[in-house]
């Protein structure tokens, strides 16, 4: 059995505490799964002001995007040509409410993804299919949202979606919940704070592209 190493350290009243390289690596644990909770949290109320729909629990959020419905919407919000309300499979969800998941609801996703690659959003955002349907890689499809919410913005098409991180409050319960989740999902969460620069070097070298002449 591995000797936990220690930290030697001060707590807020001065008093002397040891801390484990374990102990470390929970707080890390949960403060990522808090970050990540304000960013489902930023997203799902992001996505309410958009399409005038109530989400439900920020906890919940994930399961409940996985059949494109509400995507779709969304893709509706900004892009109406693309994705007309008519073409929406179970839009008022009773097919999903009585059996769960069909594949038909994965032309939804794609329906969103069109609505995206419409207005231009640099295709290294988009999540895979399966990253949604199959719930595979749900961080990549919450970090694509806050990503297109940035694009749609600049575009004047969207409104600003609003930085939680400090403000949203969850119970221990949740974050325990969801540094669960995370680590059974074995991938590193995106870096949301970089997508702006990222958006930024997308545009200018789009722009260069198209200064390229002809030979």
């Amino acid at each position: 059995h591995e000797t936990p190493r220690y930290y030697d350290g001060e707590d807020e009243n001065g008093v002397e505490s040891r801390i484990t390289a374990d102990d470390m690596d929970e707080a890390r644990q949960q403060n990522m799964a808090y970050e990540y909770l304000c960013h489902l949290e930023e997203a799902k109320k992001w996505i309410e002001v958009c399409i005038e729909e109530d989400l439900g629990a920020t906890i919940d959020i994930e399961e409940a995007l996985r059949n494109g419905v509400t995507l779709a919407k969304l893709g509706h919000y900004f892009a109406p040509e693309v994705v007309p309300v008519r073409k929406i499979y179970d839009p008022d969800l009773v097919k999903f409410n009585k059996r769960g998941l069909h594949f038909k609801h994965t032309d939804n996703i794609n329906f969103w993804m069109n609505a995206m690659a419409s207005i231009g959003l640099p295709q290294i955002f988009f999540p895979t299919t399966p990253d949604l349907y199959d719930k595979k890689n749900m961080p990549k499809v919450i970090y694509c949202i806050h990503a297109l919410s940035i694009w749609l913005n600049k575009l004047g098409k969207a409104p600003h979606m609003q930085n939680l991180i400090g403000i949203a409050e969850f119970t221990e319960e949740e974050i325990s919940e969801m540094t669960r989740a995370l680590d059974q999902y074995g991938i590193s969460i995106p870096a949301f704070n970089k997508i702006g620069g990222i958006l930024k070097k997308e545009k200018s070298t789009d722009c260069d592209s198209a200064l390229i002449p002809l030979l």
